[in-house]
């Protein structure tokens, strides 16, 4: 016990390694929740709520944060693959609102939800 005080308060305690499964986990389906908040942003308008889910996957994926020794080799090989998606997710957001912005300044809008009112509009009394 004496020991495991000293090397505490000495800076050399080895601290057991943490497991990233679940965090893991729960990061990967926060990413695909993102990513179809972001592909369905475009004509919804959630781009932005999966732009912040995107940016907090691929903030929460920084490798150089980890502390050396801390995670296994195959951990850290699925963090880099995940921080790789969660950047190209981050790419598409980028481009998804700078199209959004574009459409915007156009009748699409109008368009788009007009027509679909319509199409409800004429199943609605089908039924």
């Amino acid at each position: 016990m004496s020991e495991k005080v000293d090397a505490l308060f000495s800076g050399d305690l080895q601290l057991p390694p943490s497991e990233l499964g679940p965090r893991l986990d729960r990061l990967r389906q926060t990413l695909w929740v993102a990513i179809a908040l972001d592909v369905l942003g475009v004509p919804c308008w959630t781009s932005v709520p999966g732009a912040i889910l995107t940016l907090y996957v691929w903030l929460s994926t920084d490798i150089d944060a980890s502390p050396d020794g801390m995670h296994s080799p195959d951990e850290l090989a699925k963090l880099g693959r995940l921080r790789k998606i969660a950047t190209w997710a981050l790419v598409f957001c980028v481009a998804s609102l700078m199209a959004q912005i574009f459409l915007l300044s156009t009748s699409f809008y109008e368009r788009l939800w007009g027509s679909l009112s319509v199409v409800i509009q004429h199943l609605w009394q089908s039924v």
